[in-house]
């Protein structure tokens, strides 16, 4: 034994294998990769095979192919044929081959010339030895091999499986979809909050308060109250999605019809010639595309300096 085979052994039984995992990975016969463990090289057809099979094996243990390499056997230790020897251990018997007859000189000289056998060029006689049958090859004993190098696979059992990680990727779906219900409704908060005021645009007037008496004198005169002056209100003209024209109006209905049309109003103050409280410029311009959220800026008069 030179130790290549308990090497073998114990960096398999090192990673939890046996030979039928190590014969699905490597596609190599469980009798030859038997044989290179047991260091018995003569079950191998060839001493070419061997060494692939021995690579490759090491290789796919872990193990270093050139230490491999230098612990195989020299072929002729490896593949020596067995000597057979004598009962009492003396010299090894050797099998004497049978010599051929021969026959007499006056048999010989009297046959006809074209029944004598025709004699071995190089010696004298005149025995034709008969062909040697075809070796027959049983089929149990053919397995096909495959080449030298091979592409060795990672063995399947080498590493376990974290079982945190079903754990760890079923909180990494709950945030992602926690993310995405919180960016619709946000979204859906921001079209409703741009959408304008809860009371549909309508801006009641400030005449709408005039006349009311500090006690609600509703039990008065019902035909006073009949003829006071009616409340206006004014409808919005607002389009959303499109700035609205304020220049000119008063800040409160600028305000309003900005929000009206899904906008954010940015109230800015400047001394103008324009009375006190009248929106003189604004930006964007009136009739532009926005979308809904952004902000308007509107230029508030403070009057003249």
């Amino acid at each position: 034994m030179t130790g290549l085979g308990s090497w073998l052994v114990e960096a398999r039984e090192a990673r939890g294998l046996t030979l039928e995992d190590a014969e699905r990975d490597t596609r190599i016969s469980r009798r030859y990769l038997q044989a290179l463990e047991e260091e018995q090289f003569t079950v191998i057809p060839a001493p070419v095979y061997a060494r692939g099979f021995l690579r490759s094996y090491s290789q796919y243990l872990g193990l270093d192919p050139q230490e491999a390499m230098a612990r195989y056997p020299r072929e002729e230790d490896a593949y020596a044929p067995p000597v057979a020897q004598t009962a009492s251990g003396g010299r090894p018997q050797t099998r004497q081959q049978p010599r051929p007859s021969r026959q007499p000189a006056g048999q010989e000289a009297g046959r006809p010339t074209w029944k004598r056998p025709t004699p071995i060029r190089g010696t004298g006689e005149g025995v034709v030895p008969a062909p040697a049958p075809p070796e027959q090859r049983r089929e149990d004993d053919w397995e096909p091999m495959i080449g030298v190098d091979i592409g060795v696979p990672v063995p399947t059992r080498r590493l376990d499986r974290d079982p945190a990680a079903p754990a760890r990727t079923a909180v990494v779906v709950l945030v992602a979809v926690a993310a995405i219900v919180m960016v619709v409704l946000l979204a859906l908060f921001l079209s409703r909050a741009g959408g304008g005021d809860s009371d549909g645009g309508i801006i009641p007037n400030s005449s709408n308060v005039e006349g009311a008496g500090a006690d609600g004198d509703a039990s008065g005169d019902g035909a006073s109250g009949a003829t006071d002056e009616a409340p206006t209100s004014t409808i919005s003209a607002a389009v959303a999605g499109i700035v609205p024209e304020v220049r000119g109006l008063t800040q409160d209905t600028a305000i309003a019809e900005i929000r009206a049309a899904g906008f954010l109003p940015n109230v800015q103050t400047r001394p103008s010639n324009e009375d006190e409280g009248i929106v003189f410029d604004q930006s964007p311009a009136p009739n532009t595309e926005g979308p809904g959220g952004s902000e308007v800026t509107i230029l508030v008069s403070e009057g003249p300096e």
